[in-house]
């Protein structure tokens, strides 16, 4: 195939090229010619020769330079020139009309030689040096050639039948002309054809099926431009309440009761802390599409599918946007330049996914709307280490813009409030800073029914914290992630919490995922408003969104598919290990095995809020107090409010070597682990103190899933007890919020064992986890949970 593409490019250029030129030079021939011998001698041994040899390079050189800028500009528009070569490229197409006027003559020169900075020639080939090919680069350089031939052929064909038919002085210069000109054309038209096949087609095919589908939203919805993005009299509180009471399926269950299918959120566009490493200039870290219009989650995955896909191409087409990647959630990485009227490079990417909306036949707020997770956390912390106010409250900074932004608290409200009006948003999800509550308080107060105000950060799934917020009037709706607290019985006193309250419920995935279903099980189990588990392209991802679909199936056959195990089967290994993550970093992994050979398995995502109150992800770079820290105290500091330890910035390589103790060696070499990510301590509190408590229980012995956890909680106050971090006679608050923060075992290893023999247990009863939360949540007491703390204390 590339012989072949090298061949039709020097076929298309050079051999047509020199057919239109020689050929047409049978049209200078004067008339006395005689013979056939006459013809050959004057268009290759007389000054024709020259005439058409110019001809002939002319033709080549202009259709080759003119069709590769046409690739190389789109390329430089559209921000995919490599970025070695971007910013330069940029600053010379904004120069002056001087300055780019001698820049396109220097193009015209150097491209077909393959010495300009930005094409590349190889083995007879053109390319532009993009980050990646797109659809429009492709099809930029056919659009050029096009309109070379329709800038060349016609007034080429024109000077030639003048030439010859009228008796004008030097009309056979007027047909030379006429003859390059219209060589130029011919080369031109070939090109436009047959380079590139087919991507001029394809690009035009596709900007035109996408305008038709605006139109026919626009229309279904009794719009008009002038009326902005809201197409449809649909008002944002009715959106609001179809989210709050329905769901996207429903499947009633032959006791009466029914089970829910939450709605999708899924992370399109990305930014904020999770994509620094990666680029882009978002500060706001996900804007998510909900698809209303889907019937089931096929078809959600479907809509999501086409909508970011859609995304990526306007980014990858539009001037001053740029299309960087894949974050770890699925959504798109992108930069984006503010258009007009816009203050945030925020108000463009809004732009860009209504506008993937309308383009792909849906309307705005009836059949897809959008939510927001601003995790204004970061933008407070942001703002605080530029300025180095570290106690400042009400201050945001966007600092991922080119230049950066810092608005108060009531600006940002202004800001919620005009794109609330402007665009199809439902939902805020951490609006504002934990210890920014009147934010909290006004926005509820003045969006409250029109969206949903939710907190992550505000909350970390603790009920305490759900009721108070609630009580306060500070959210309307609470984000449940499981390992910011560290047990399914603790995550489901959260889930009623919310609920008790009236609120709205979002269970999350967290940034860097194992494969593992725990988030779609406990939404299905809770009947949660929103699943909450990114975009369409990461497989990790995906398991979530199956694993609803398997769920529902199984609902509307309401069949037992499984028996209840025997009872006497006994517990006969627990072990765990280091489990990938999608991110690479590794996250502890728990197996329970039966006498039988069953096995059950769980995974704990990795990953940590803002908020200041959730469990300890347990990592091996956090150092526990002991002789080595007090003999070596010039390598350590101290890890904040956490109680651990950490190696300071001085312990280098050099250091520990020259402080000649292998059993500090062998503790900083653990902790530099992943970049001290690693977790085999928290894989040895399950071998070594997990483990021990079930082992050889038969299954009878194990209790409800509530036993378990109360177990997993003692534990934890055993461990924090021995390590002198909790007093024996220390009050029933101190001792609860201990075990939810599980600085000892770590939130990892309780969780991922918390999940293993839940399923264990609910394989002990014949039934999918789901359905022993679901009887759980409604049964579960919160002082009988934390009772294994008293017998602790005592």
């Amino acid at each position: 195939m590339a012989r072949l593409d090298r061949g039709w490019i020097i076929a298309n250029h050079k051999l047509v090229s020199f057919h239109a030129a020689f050929l047409t030079s049978l049209l200078s021939i004067s008339p006395d010619i005689a013979s056939r011998w006459d013809v050959l001698r004057q268009m290759f041994l007389s000054s024709e020769l020259a005439v058409s040899s110019a001809i002939w390079y002319l033709a080549w050189h202009l259709n080759v330079a003119v069709h590769e800028i046409g690739h190389y500009l789109e390329a430089v528009r559209t921000n995919n020139l490599r970025p070695d070569l971007s910013v330069a490229a940029q600053a010379r197409l904004s120069a002056g009309l001087g300055a780019r006027a001698a820049w396109y003559a220097e193009m015209l020169l150097k491209v077909p030689y393959g010495i300009f900075p930005g094409v590349t020639k190889e083995a007879g080939s053109y390319h532009p040096s993009v980050k990646a090919q797109n659809l429009a680069v492709s099809a930029a350089g056919p659009r050029a050639s096009r309109d070379l031939c329709l800038a060349t052929l016609p007034a080429g064909l024109a000077l030639i039948a003048a030439g010859l038919a009228l008796d004008l002085p030097r009309a056979e210069w007027i047909v030379v002309v006429g003859r390059l000109l219209g060589s130029i054309g011919c080369v031109a038209f070939l090109d436009f054809l047959l380079s590139d096949p087919g991507k001029y087609r394809e690009f035009q095919q596709r900007q035109q099926e996408a305008a038709e589908k605006v139109r026919e939203v626009r229309a279904a919805g009794g719009g008009s431009p002038a009326k902005g993005y809201k197409w449809t009299p649909v008002k944002p509180s009715e959106i609001k309440r179809k989210l709050q009471v329905h769901r996207l399926q429903e499947v009633a269950l032959e006791d009466g009761s029914a089970v829910f299918a939450p709605w999708e959120f899924r992370n399109s566009i990305m930014g904020g802390r999770h994509t620094e490493e990666m680029g882009g200039n978002l500060s706001f870290q996900e804007f998510m599409f909900i698809p209303l219009a889907a019937k089931d989650y096929i078809e959600a995955q479907r809509i999501t599918n086409a909508l970011q896909t859609r995304v990526i191409q306007i980014i990858q087409d539009s001037p001053g946007l740029n299309f960087v990647g894949i974050g770890l959630e699925g959504g798109v990485v992108a930069s984006y330049a503010r258009g007009e009227g816009d203050i945030l490079p925020e108000e463009r990417a809004f732009k860009v996914a209504v506008q993937a909306i309308e383009e792909c036949g849906f309307v705005p707020d009836k059949d897809v709307c959008l939510a927001l997770d601003a995790a204004a956390s970061e933008l407070s912390k942001a703002y605080r280490d530029q300025t180095g106010e570290k106690e400042s409250i009400g201050q945001y900074q966007f600092w991922r813009a080119e230049e950066p932004k810092t608005v108060t608290t009531d600006e940002l409200i202004a800001l919620y409030k005009r794109w609330v009006r402007d665009y199809p948003i439902v939902s805020i999800e951490d609006p504002f800073a934990e210890d920014d509550p009147e934010g909290w308080r006004k926005l509820v107060r003045e969006l409250g029914d029109d969206i949903f105000v939710i907190g992550d950060d505000l909350v970390t799934t603790k009920d305490t914290t759900i009721a108070r917020c609630a009580e306060e009037g500070l959210i309307n709706a609470a984000l449940i992630k499981a390992n910011q607290i560290g047990t399914l019985s603790e995550t489901l006193l959260a889930t009623r919490a919310a609920k008790d309250r009236g609120m709205a419920l979002v269970v999350s995935h967290r940034s860097k995922s194992p494969n593992e279903v725990m988030e779609a099980d406990i939404a299905f189990a809770v009947g949660a408003m929103g699943l909450k588990c990114g975009g369409g392209s990461n497989t990790e991802r995906l398991i979530k969104y199956g694993r609803i679909v398997e769920l529902i199936e199984l609902a509307q056959r309401g069949a037992k598919i499984t028996r209840p195990l025997e009872a006497d089967l006994v517990i006969a290994d627990i072990t765990a290990h280091e489990e990938p993550t999608n991110a690479g970093l590794p996250t502890v992994g728990v197996i329970v095995r039966l006498d039988n050979g069953m096995k059950f398995c769980a995974a704990t995502p990795v990953g940590t809020s803002a908020g200041t109150e959730e469990a300890i992800h347990l990592v091996d770079s956090l150092v526990e107090a002991g002789p080595l820290t007090r003999k070596h105290p010039e390598l350590f500091e101290r890890d904040g409010s956490s109680g651990f330890w950490r190696f300071a910035p001085s312990a280098k390589a050099e250091a520990i070597t020259a402080a000649g103790d292998n059993e500090l060696a062998g503790l900083w070499m653990r902790a530099k682990r992943y970049g001290g990510k690693g977790c085999l301590n928290a894989v040895a509190n399950v071998e070594q103190v997990i483990a021990p408590r079930f082992l050889g229980r038969r299954l009878s012995q194990l209790g409800t899933l509530a036993d378990v956890d109360r177990e997993l909680l003692a534990l934890e106050l055993d461990l924090a007890l021995k390590r002198g971090k909790l007093r024996r006679d220390a009050p029933a608050g101190e001792r609860i919020a201990a075990a939810q923060r599980k600085a000892n075992l770590g939130m990892n290893a309780v969780l991922s064992a918390s999940l293993a023999l839940g399923r264990l247990i609910a394989a002990r009863d014949g039934k999918e986890l789901p359905e022993i939360l679901r009887e759980l949540e409604g049964t579960l007491e919160r002082d009988a949970l934390y009772a294994g703390r008293e017998r602790v204390a005592a």
